[in-house]
């Protein structure tokens, strides 16, 4: 059973973790997300792809989440790092989940992210959704 202190810590990591919604494919979301991040002095390395994962065997993987018989899902872990000589103990994680034109990332955000970089990720993100956004029409 858990103890009352482990359910307060998985509560506030849980309540760390910021989730932004696109309208997109996960190849245009990423691009926009990796170039507002640079603007933001960071670089981002894409730790794992499950369709490059799965390439040659996407027929034996069927989707979990949508219930077809393969998964045509994308879901891509990137890894966050500050562009300066040291690096922190560990990378920012975000992770892109994309099913057909809908893309949801997710900012997990751990206890050794202060505020402000913690801020500056989140309002990349946030940058990242008006990249993608179209424009405006006049009528």
């Amino acid at each position: 059973m858990n103890q009352p202190s482990q359910l307060i810590q998985r509560k506030r990591l849980c309540e760390m973790s910021r989730t932004v919604t696109f309208i997109h494919t996960s190849d245009a979301v990423i691009a926009a997300i990796t170039a507002a991040v640079a603007r933001r002095g960071y670089r981002v390395a894409r730790s794992f792809d499950l369709q490059s994962a799965q390439a040659g065997h996407a027929e034996h993987y069927p989707c979990p989440h949508h219930g077809t018989s393969q998964c045509m899902c994308q879901y891509v872990v990137l890894l966050v790092y500050p562009q300066v000589d040291k690096l922190p103990d560990s990378p920012r994680v975000l992770t892109a989940h994309s099913y057909e034109q809908v893309t949801t990332v997710t900012f997990h955000r751990d206890a050794t992210v202060a505020e402000g970089e913690a801020s500056a990720i989140m309002t990349a993100l946030i940058e990242a959704v008006r990249l993608l956004a179209p424009p405006a029409q006049c009528g």
